[in-house]
This record gives C-alpha cells, sequence and structure tokens, in this order.
C-alpha cells in the first residue's frame, strides 16, 4: 500500500482546512479554552501514569501552536518540566539515524538495497538496510537480562558493534518482524562508514544544524545543563547514572519536545526528504510470506478508523518515555516526553493532538486485524488485577494470600520450593520495588510464547532483580515461571 505525504502545492488547501477546526498557524491564535484543555490533558496523564514531569509540544504546518510542560524535571530542586526541558529519548532517537541514512540514500552515497555486509560482516547471507530499518533483517536484540549497564564507555558507533556483530542471525532475512536496537546501532556505523564521517558529525552537520535542533545531543550534556531533566525509577527517586554511548544510533540521544516537532514538521514537507523517499519510509514492509507489518523504514505505521494513518516512534528505557508522531492529514507533528518509563503511546498522542486541533470527531486507532480488543480489555483487565493482589500480598506481608497465589503456579527452576520463595517474598516490601508495569500487547493467540508479560521487581540501586512471568491462558494471564538474577 503507498502512502503519500502532503505535498507541496496541497498547503493552501490545508490552511483552508486547518482554519475550520482552530483557525490556528502560530501560539497565539489558540482560545485560551483550547489551551487549558491541553493543558490539563497532559495534568492528568502525568498524575495518572505516576510520573514527576512530562513536555509536549505540537507543531502544525510546520509551526509551534502549543507547548507545556507538567510537573518537575528536577523534584529536589522544585524545578519546572518545561517545553526546553532536554530528556532521554530513548527509541525515538532511532528517527533521527534513520533520517542520516535516508539523506545518503537522497544523495546516492547508499541504497536501501545494499548489503549491509559490504560494509560490516554481519552474516554468510544477505541483509539489506531496508530489512535493518524495517527490523526484518534477524539481527538480534538486546537479550533477556542483558547487563547493558556494565558495558564499557564507546567513543564511536563503528566500536560498539562488537556487543552483537558475531552473533548468528536469528532468523533468515526478510522471514519474521523481530524488533531490535542493535540493528539501528549498526544503521548508525554504516553512516559513519559511508560518510567518511563520525555519526555524531554527520548528523550535527545534516540533521540538527538544518532543522535547527540546537538542543538536541547524541550525547548527555554535562549534568549542570540548566535544561537536562533529572530521571526518576518512580515518583521520587533518581535512578543511577546511565552510560547509553553502546546505544547512540538506537537509543541513547537527548533533545527537548520543541526539537522534536520541528524534526517531525521536516518529514511533512518536501524541503528536507524527497516524496519519493518518504512514500518508502511509510510504506508497510511485508514479509517472504506475504505477511504485512505495521512497519515502515525506521518509522512505525499506526492506521485509523477515518482511513488516514499516523507515523511514528516511541522510545521507553529507565527514567524516561518519549514518542514523536506525525499526522499528515493535519500536517501535525506532536512530541511527548517524561522522565520516568510508563506506559502511555500513540492514543495519548492522538488525544492530545485533537484537543488541540479539536476536529469534530477525534479518529480512533484501528486495533491489529488479528486482535479482538474485547479480548485485549478482558485480559488487561485480569492481568491489572493480579499485579495488584500480588503486590498488595507483599506490601500488607498477606503471608495466606500469597501462599494461594504462588500455590500451583511456581514454575521457577532457579528456586528450591515455594516456602523459600515465600520466605522471600515476606523480606521484600521495604527493600524491592516495583521496576515495571508495561501492558504490551503483541499477539492474541493463547499461549503464545511472544504475548509474555513481565512483572519486575528491583532491589534498590543493586543488580538483584526478580520476576514474574506472565502468559495468557484460556483468556486470562496466569502466573507461569519466576526468576532471580543476580
Amino acid at each position: 500500500m503507498k502512502h503519500v505525504i502532503l505535498k507541496l502545492q496541497d498547503l493552501f488547501f490545508l490552511a483552508i482546512v486547518l482554519s475550520v477546526f482552530q483557525g490556528i498557524g502560530q501560539k497565539e491564535q489558540l482560545d485560551r479554552a483550547t489551551v487549558t484543555a491541553a493543558n490539563n490533558y497532559l495534568d492528568t496523564l502525568r498524575v495518572h501514569k505516576n510520573t514527576p514531569g512530562i513536555s509536549a509540544a505540537v507543531a502544525v504546518n510546520g509551526k509551534t501552536v502549543w507547548e507545556y510542560g507538567s510537573g518537575f524535571s528536577d523534584l529536589n530542586a522544585k524545578k519546572k518540566a518545561l517545553p526546553n526541558t532536554i530528556y532521554r529519548i530513548a527509541s525515538v532517537s532511532k528517527l533521527i539515524t534513520t533520517a542520516a541514512i535516508a539523506k545518503m540514500a537522497e544523495n546516492n552515497t547508499v541504497n536501501f538495497s545494499d548489503d549491509v555486509n559490504d560494509f560490516f560482516q554481519v552474516s554468510n547471507q544477505k541483509v539489506t538496510i531496508k530489512q535493518v530499518l524495517s527490523h526484518t533483517s534477524g539481527i538480534r536484540h538486546y537479550k533477556y537480562n542483558e547487563k547493558t549497564e556494565n558495558y564499557p564507555y564507546y567513543d564511536n558507533v563503528v566500536d560498539a558493534l562488537d556487543i552483537f556483530i558475531n552473533d548468528e542471525l536469528e532468523f533468515s532475512p526478510g522471514e519474521k518482524h523481530q524488533y531490535s536496537s542493535y540493528g539501528i546501532d549498526l544503521i548508525g556505523a554504516i553512516v559513519e562508514k559511508a560518510s567518511g564521517q563520525a555519526f555524531e558529525k554527520y548528523v550535527q552537520d545534516t540533521i540538527l544544524d538544518p532543522l535547527e535542533m540546537r538542543h538536541t545531543f547524541l550525547r548527555k550534556p554535562e549534568n549542570n545543563h540548566p535544561q537536562l531533566s533529572k530521571f526518576y525509577q518512580d515518583n521520587e527517586n533518581v535512578i543511577p547514572e546511565i552510560d547509553l554511548s553502546y546505544n547512540i544510533p538506537g537509543g541513547g540521544m537527548y533533545a527537548t519536545v520543541q526539537d522534536l516537532v520541528n524534526f517531525g514538521s521536516a518529514f511533512l514537507s518536501d524541503d528536507f526528504i524527497s516524496e519519493e523517499l518518504k512514500e518508502q519510509l511509510f510504506t508497510n514492509t511485508t514479509l517472504t510470506d506475504g505477511t504485512e507489518t505495521a512497519y515502515g523504514l525506521g518509522w512505525m505505521i499506526q492506521k485509523l478508523k477515518d482511513g488516514s494513518e499516523m507515523y511514528y516512534h516511541d522510545g521507553h528505557m529507565d527514567g524516561t518515555h518519549s514518542i514523536l508522531a506525525i499526522y499528515p492529514k493535519y500536517h501535525l507533528s506532536i512530541a511527548i516526553v517524561s522522565n520516568r518509563g510508563s506506559n502511555w503511546g500513540i492514543r495519548e498522542a492522538l488525544e492530545l493532538s485533537c484537543k488541540v486541533l479539536k476536529p469534530d470527531t477525534c479518529p480512533e486507532v484501528v486495533a491489529a486485524p488479528q486482535t479482538d480488543p474485547k479480548l485485549i480489555r478482558q485480559t488487561f483487565q485480569n492481568l491489572s488485577a493480579g499485579f495488584q493482589g500480588f503486590i498488595d500480598a507483599i506490601i500488607n506481608g498477606k503471608r495466606k494470600e500469597l501462599e494461594e497465589i504462588v500455590d500451583d503456579k511456581f514454575k521457577s527452576q532457579t528456586w528450591p520450593d515455594k516456602k523459600t520463595f515465600i520466605d522471600f517474598l515476606m523480606t521484600v516490601g521495604n527493600k524491592h520495588e516495583l521496576f515495571d508495569v508495561d501492558f504490551s500487547v503483541r499477539g492474541m493467540t493463547e499461549g503464545d510464547k511472544s504475548f509474555v508479560k513481565t512483572l519486575r521487581f528491583q532491589e534498590h540501586y543493586t543488580d538483584k532483580s526478580w520476576y514474574l512471568i506472565y502468559t495468557l491462558q484460556q483468556e486470562k494471564w496466569a502466573l507461569t515461571s519466576i526468576d532471580v538474577f543476580d
């Protein structure tokens, strides 16, 4: 299916359409009620997701029409989160790396059909740049419980390939879709090798400077940078320092929402990337068996019920959550970033966009074809209840309830018996904290190993963690294993 971005000659008509909705084009043209509604939405999202600070911005037709910061970028200093607060952007970094390789494709330095083995040997099979960008290459993602915090500091993106470059592909290229941050790290290294420049310099000269992204950094700014947010593991405790030099192209960058919406807006005209290349970026990838993914080249593709589409990427890591989305129908770019990991995403970005645009009807997200929305809602309810019951029993020291929950579900190979594990749980309350409750649906097939949810607890400021693994069984989530790692 082809995906065509609005052409420049359509902009006059677009301006008329936008005037019908709100008459916006500059920040001061939004009426007070609209600004208040958008601000309140972001305040509510922050409180509901229990995050210290969150910032967002919306641009229409290349102009920022609304921006706002809610909560705090530094709780101890009572420093407000603002639109110019600098956050980690996690996997939204992949879009900047994608833009870099796209610019190289535009000037014929590389081609999306090129074999990555011509740059760096990853396999004896051909693996194209297109397959890497669409996450169909077979290059691995992080391993379960991979200790990325133990990796050394890398001063260039090529050396960081040592982490995965010698690992076998996990499937034949084009056969499956499997997300891989390391794949995008490889793209960054190809940019460096093909350009003859350091990856950071090429991105600075080709992406950041032309788009005036003055507060975007490929490595962490100095800790005393006045705009840099703190990053939190809950709503009060700062996470330990993180070195992201192993993963700069795939997830290590920092930016403001102001810079991100400018970057997104660049993909809504033909001035930055050609129409032909954008059509490739925003077209669903098809696997060798004919299955269509919801991923283009670097960009995720979200279909909406009114027939339109949004293109986006989100990011999630310790101490941050981010999303950048563009909505060609309204020539809109939106960015949201928080200083704590959470589980909001494209639906919230769409809802906030509608608060600003005020269309007659806000389009709804189309669920993936293989999913049943009713079943998803029910399983979420079951999962949420299961989590809450377990957490409540731990916090309040309810041994009997814990015994009932663990009873026939204890399948760990790392604990000798249920009693030992329950004894451990009774000591957890003040020593461990819930680290990750991320409701992510990846499929709806009963017992499908890809349809797994992990509830992780981590001991404060140590590497000791324990996990509850849930899988879908008979339309309910069941605790299927318990594992502990040191």
